[in-house]
């Protein structure tokens, strides 16, 4: 552990969230659509890569199912959703691709019986990201934030992109660094070590949870957030919003990973937005995260410790670590 954060006279206890256990071959894993209608093709393309990985997949009943600019009627997908996590045979569950909706089914679910299972392998991204964030805080439970079944495994992201998410959920490389030892270097904004739990999330989402009784305590997070499809007024707007809702007063820091806007990468703008917006602020703020709706990405374990050294390299701590910071 670098010296400065060990020496802090201030010293606040962070333990990663219950990671799940490891996914093995002959595994059944679970592909649900809990959000967004899905592509039929893509979708087959997806579960053929899990099958290829040694799993044994099941498509759940309503994963096709399609309902304007939902996976179906809230009941449908609430069903496939519960079905997934609470089976005891069921190993691994995946979603199919974000989109909206998920939303919709959260004041459905039972979290306090959820959090007495032990946690099991759920990937989802995007939209998907306010549930995962429950996982988290009202479970205990961390969860992978990274290529979907058919947004994702399905097409588009990187040989790399789908062994670093292969790697997660089996066990082998639960890590901040890519593949093949490659590590993750952060470009320091406002710079800071520091430590404390992994919160992937999409902005937008985020912001669309304040007011309500989902908006998550961040109290040492490194909040690691993305965005597509938003131009950068509406970025500066929903920065505005988290500063003035208070969500980020007990921050450990803010990382910038992938904001896209008319297909172009516009980080050079949001590195402005949040310097203009938190400057001063007693969070480091990083960027370069590799993490968005872009081909070659990282999953991120949500609740997980993790570490940002002063040289901005990334760390994830084992789950069975506490970290002092």
């Amino acid at each position: 552990m670098p010296e400065s954060l060990n020496n802090n006279p201030v010293r606040k206890q962070v333990r990663s969230g219950r990671f799940p256990a490891r996914l093995r071959s002959g595994d059944l894993v679970r592909v649900i659509s809990p959000a967004g209608p899905v592509d039929a093709d893509q979708l087959n393309a997806g579960v053929a890569r899990l099958e290829e990985w040694g799993y044994r997949v099941e498509v759940s009943p309503y994963a096709l199912s399609r309902r304007g600019y939902l996976a179906g009627k809230d009941s449908e997908r609430f069903e496939d959703l519960i079905a997934a996590l609470f089976d005891p045979g069921v190993s691994g569950v995946f979603c199919s691709r974000g989109g909206y909706g998920i939303t919709r089914l959260m004041d459905r679910v039972p979290w306090e019986g959820l959090s007495r299972r032990e946690p099991r392998v759920f990937v989802g991204f995007s939209d998907i990201s306010a549930f995962q964030l429950m996982l988290w805080l009202r479970c205990g439970w961390v969860s992978f934030s990274g290529p979907q079944v058919a947004k994702g495994l399905g097409g588009g992201i990187t040989p790399r992109t789908a062994a670093h998410l292969r790697g997660m959920v089996d066990g082998r490389g639960v890590r901040g660094s890519w593949p093949d030892g490659e590590p993750v270097i952060l470009k320091s904004l406002q710079a800071g070590e520091v430590g404390g739990v992994l919160v992937p999330c999409c902005l937008s989402m985020l912001v669309s949870l304040i007011g309500t009784e989902y908006i998550p305590d961040l109290t040492n997070a490194i909040l690691c957030l993305e965005d597509i499809g938003e131009p950068p007024y509406r970025l500066d707007r929903m920065f505005w919003q988290l500063a003035e809702s208070g969500v980020l007063k007990e921050i450990a820091a803010l990382v910038l990973g992938s904001f896209t806007w008319n297909d172009d990468e516009i980080t050079d703008e949001v590195e402005s937005i949040a310097l203009d917006r938190f400057s001063g602020e007693p969070f480091p703020i990083w960027s370069g995260l590799p993490y968005g709706h872009i081909d070659d990405r990282l999953t991120l374990p949500v609740g997980a410790a993790a570490l940002i050294e002063s040289s901005g390299l990334l760390r994830l701590i084992p789950a069975s670590d506490t970290l002092a910071i």
